[in-house]
């Protein structure tokens, strides 16, 4: 089990579906963490119908993130657990569009580096069966940005472990500079 630390003050949320489970942080409007397993029955053809925009899931009124924080913020929404984790199945895939797995991210890291991330993940779950895989978003104590009406913190960095659960090796571990 990983454990990570959060300010005391912070409220989270627990948001678990079939897809992933997230720890939510109020205050930044982002994921703390997202957990998932991707498994080679995973994945398939299915692909991201151009109707599809984020829906927020976390079950809290002070929840107010939303599609539209996005809208000419310079930033992507940077799936945590991304959508082709789950290409098997188009409900499987549509339930990633949720505000409680994406992220701020710039779009230099989340159409390179980090994409390169989930294609290795995926191509580890073919050959190893299932790999487990954890997405945190970081924010420094410092100069953090803010996107859209709702005020959605940017995280300063991101850190993705991967790790084969049935010897628990890990194969890939990246942190990436929200740049």
């Amino acid at each position: 089990m990983l454990m990570l630390a959060v300010k005391a003050d912070c409220q989270l949320v627990h948001v678990k579906n079939s897809t992933f489970h997230s720890v939510y942080n109020l205050e930044t409007q982002c994921p703390i963490q997202v957990m998932w397993t991707v498994k080679s029955s995973d994945l398939g053809d299915s692909r991201r119908l151009p109707s599809w925009t984020f829906v927020q899931d976390v079950p809290d009124p002070a929840a107010t993130a939303r599609h539209s924080d996005f809208t000419r913020s310079g930033y992507d929404r940077g799936h945590m657990c991304p959508a082709l984790d789950r290409s098997h199945d188009l409900c499987a895939m549509r339930s990633t569009f949720v505000m409680s797995n994406i992220a701020p991210q710039a779009c230099s890291l989340n159409r390179g580096a980090w994409k390169q991330s989930e294609t290795f993940c995926r191509l580890a779950a073919q050959l190893y069966d299932s790999v487990q895989i954890i997405a945190i978003p970081i924010f420094l104590d410092r100069d953090t940005s803010f996107i859209g009406s709702h005020r959605l913190a940017v995280p300063h960095a991101f850190i993705k472990v991967a790790w084969l659960p049935r010897n628990d090796s890990i194969i890939g571990q990246w942190f990436y500079f929200n740049k």
